[in-house]
């Protein structure tokens, strides 16, 4: 499955590129569905790249009340592998699920792009993929591993669309 996200965000291309690469832990105040982000490690390179492990833990609210029984609050987290290139206002990165890690894909790449001096264009595109092989009958698998990424991608790719909407919140209130 393919994820495009478009957003446009009323602020200078540096001040949106630098508040998503150095806080985000600070963004998810303004993201209902996180409970917090915390940086795991940040490593600068000579390269001039920024390797960056950021933790997400969702919000309690999240996990539907028919499923509370069944899930592990302690596993409703994700990884955030981002490499980070302020020359080009890019970022590379994939997510790593603490549920079905070895199954669930997603990667893709933010860029940033400067439309006017008081508004940046925010692109990300990426793709997410399930693997179900061995999970479930073979004569279901594509359908089967097809519901199941439509679901994921329904709930990632509105966490995107947030995410512009906390970078303008946060700017805002750093006036």
């Amino acid at each position: 499955m393919e994820i495009t996200v478009t957003t446009m965000i009323p602020f200078p291309i540096d001040d949106v590129y630098l508040a998503l690469q150095d806080h985000l832990p600070e963004l998810a105040q303004y993201m209902p569905n996180i409970e917090n982000i915390t940086i795991e490690k940040r490593e600068e390179h000579a390269d001039g790249w920024l390797h960056v492990l950021n933790r997400w833990q969702t919000a309690p609210t999240e996990i539907p009340k028919v499923a509370k029984p069944f899930i592990d609050r302690d596993k409703t987290y994700w990884f955030d592998h981002a490499k980070w290139h302020r020359p080009s206002y890019k970022c590379n990165w994939h997510l790593e699920m603490s549920f079905m890690p070895d199954r669930i894909e997603c990667q893709g790449t933010t860029s940033f792009h400067r439309k006017t001096d008081q508004q940046t264009e925010m692109r990300i595109t990426g793709s997410l993929h399930i693997n179900l092989k061995g999970m479930v009958p073979r004569i279901l698998l594509r359908r089967a591993s097809s519901g199941v990424e439509k679901f994921i991608g329904r709930l990632v790719q509105p966490n995107f669309q947030k995410t512009a909407e906390a970078i303008t919140s946060y700017l805002e209130s750093q006036k």
